[in-house]
């Protein structure tokens, strides 16, 4: 599945005129997304390959309880991550554009392999946007199931006594 779907999507890419970017970008002629097209699909089956592939090792992996702790604390965010990230990009995003010019991998279309580094050279400042989102939501969106009074069960069912 991944060398397949690997495969496929480079074909796609290349010969077929499918975007590079699997996500929407501006000033791509078109978006990967939507509706998904046949690159995402290929994509997708060599993800999928590469999970198979890694399953046993990180199910070894895993098994270590430091590893175990970290992963177990990690998703104790994991709900402020995914509803922030896309916030996060986008506050970069709009901050880079106060440069008054152009920057590569921010504000540019994915036409080349160095558009690709270029945009890994974001990724720290994506990092620090999305921990500030994180510092200032994850405390708020835990600290409403330990007020006083607050209610776990919808109104059908009954309160206990």
């Amino acid at each position: 599945m991944l060398l397949g779907g690997t495969a496929a999507t480079a074909a796609l890419v290349l010969w077929a005129g499918y975007p590079a970017s699997v996500v929407g970008v501006p000033g791509a002629r078109i978006s990967n997304q939507s509706p998904p097209t046949l690159a995402a699909v290929a994509f997708g089956l060599a993800q999928c390959g590469a999970a198979l592939l890694l399953l046993g090792p990180l199910r070894r992996t895993l098994s270590q309880p430091a590893a175990w702790a970290f992963v177990a604390l990690a998703n104790l965010s994991a709900m402020t991550i995914f509803l922030w990230h896309q916030t996060a990009m986008i506050a970069v995003t709009a901050l880079g554009l106060l440069a008054g010019r152009t920057l590569p991998g921010l504000h540019t279309v994915p036409d080349s392999p160095a558009w690709m580094f270029a945009r890994l050279a974001w990724l720290p400042a994506f990092t620090v946007a999305l921990l500030t989102c994180w510092a200032a939501f994850h405390a708020h969106e835990h600290r409403r199931h330990e007020e006083p009074g607050y209610r776990t069960t919808t109104p059908e069912q009954p309160q206990p006594r």
